[in-house]
């Protein structure tokens, strides 16, 4: 028995011989005392790996002013400057013609905007469940809404529901080339004008102009309903859009009326005939001195401002004239919306913050691109003209009413061509309003069965 474990013992301590001679190798001594630097190649290696950087949020922001841009984007570079590593906005300029229906289609997918510029069309787009509501976002910063002229904020209010905080707002008023009414001798008319006034204004001008064999029109307009017709529809006790959106009010008597003479306007030499003004704006006939009289909104102040006219201190600026009822006169204004598909919605809140803020609002304002919806940052603007008296675009929002739309698109358009008919004489205005309403108010009545 004690030969057979000798032996096993002898066996494994072969083995163990050969193995060793084989593959091991003998061990380093152990330094009595480690060198610092591996007491902090040690601490490396037990510490926790550092966390990935993380991308910043991307959000897209969509507006359609091109004159704009410029100056918003300087805003959103601050933005992105104050957030940097922890968001980034890129601006997408959409032209006005394409801005909806790219909107439109967008908002349907997953390339939708997360922050885009709103107006009067807001309705369509809450009624679709496209616009997140504000309200959550407002209340948990407590955020004083106090700050903005109350009625833009109150129009992107809907069934009790905040959707957007207001950019600013635009109104329309009456600029006077001074030079042309000092030129022929004819008296500048004053706030409180009306519009049998300014027939007579206008005739006088006209009657001038031809013995000085002058080429001066009277008045100008611009053929969009903002600036123009959509404000005499509503002076006359006329309409546009009933006030509960189910009705085109285009035909009524008193806008045929109003209609009527604006085309008698055209017809008796007092303003520009619609041929000119299809060809070329208004605006860009009043700046270029070929006309005495502009219907002119507030968004056109800078124009103004740096026109030849404007630095030779030969504008001003006064309140509409009153047709049978009033003077009043539309006022519209954007906003700031989020979509409610929108991936980053707390960056995007972050984003309509800033944006609308008084900072950012005065920054614009000194710029003369927009009144401001901030009440601090209004002062900035009316400052920022030194060649034209903005105050009275100001003064305009005191009476101004609401560009009226129920956020449908597709009535607009039966309608608003009716007006451009009337005017190139193609129909009477009678037979053009009546057609006009009657298609207007088939899309409405579909839309509201």
């Amino acid at each position: 028995m004690k030969k057979r474990i000798a032996a096993l013992l002898l066996s494994v301590l072969l083995t163990l011989t050969f193995v060793c001679a084989t593959g091991c190798a003998p061990k380093p001594a152990a330094p009595a005392e480690p060198a610092a630097a591996s007491d902090a190649t040690a601490a490396e290696a037990t510490k926790a790996p550092e966390p990935a950087a993380t991308e910043p949020v991307e959000l897209t922001m969509q507006l359609w002013d091109e004159t704009q841009l410029p100056v918003v984007q300087e805003n959103v570079d601050k933005f992105n400057t104050a957030n940097e590593g922890k968001i980034h906005v890129t601006i997408e300029q959409i032209p006005w013609d394409s801005y909806w229906a790219k909107l439109d289609a967008s908002l349907e997918t997953a390339e939708a905007p997360d922050v885009f510029w709103m107006n009067v069309y807001i309705n369509k787009y809450v009624a679709a469940g496209l616009l997140e509501p504000l309200d959550s976002y407002i209340a948990a910063d407590s955020f004083d809404t106090s700050i903005y002229s109350q009625g833009r904020y109150a129009a992107y209010n809907l069934n009790g529901a905040q959707y957007a905080l207001p950019k600013g707002l635009d109104t329309v008023a009456v600029a006077l080339n001074t030079e042309i009414f000092d030129r022929y001798g004819v008296a500048l008319p004053n706030d409180g004008w009306t519009w049998d006034d300014m027939r007579t204004i206008a005739s006088e001008l006209k009657d001038k102009i031809a013995a000085a064999k002058g080429t001066e029109y009277p008045i100008v307009m611009e053929l969009d309903g903002q600036p123009s017709w959509i404000n005499f529809l509503y002076q006359n006790g006329g309409s546009y859009l009933s006030a509960d959106g189910k009705t085109c009010g285009t035909a009524a008597l008193e806008s045929k009326e109003a209609i009527q003479q604006v085309v008698d306007l055209m017809a008796n030499g007092q303003m520009a005939p619609y041929s000119v003004l299809s060809e070329t704006k208004g605006t860009d006939l009043f700046v270029s001195g070929q006309a005495a009289i502009v219907f002119i909104g507030s968004w056109k102040a800078s124009v103004l401002e740096t026109s030849t006219l404007g630095t030779a201190g030969q504008i001003k600026l006064i309140q509409m004239p009153a047709m049978k009822v009033d003077n009043h006169s539309t006022m519209g204004g954007l906003g700031y919306v989020m979509a409610s598909k929108s991936e980053h919605k707390d960056a995007a809140w972050e984003l309509i913050k800033f944006i609308t803020s008084q900072q950012s609002e005065e920054y614009e304002a000194q710029k003369g691109i927009d009144i401001p919806a901030c009440l601090a940052a209004q002062a900035a603007y009316v400052a920022n003209f030194k060649n034209i008296n903005a105050q009275v675009f100001m003064d305009a929002s005191v009476t101004g009413f609401p560009y009226p739309s129920n956020g449908n698109f597709d009535w607009t358009s039966y309608a608003d061509d009716s007006m451009q008919a009337a005017f190139a004489g193609t129909k009477s205005v009678s037979d053009a309003l009546d057609d006009g309403a009657k298609q207007a108010q088939a899309v409405l009545d579909e839309l509201y069965k």
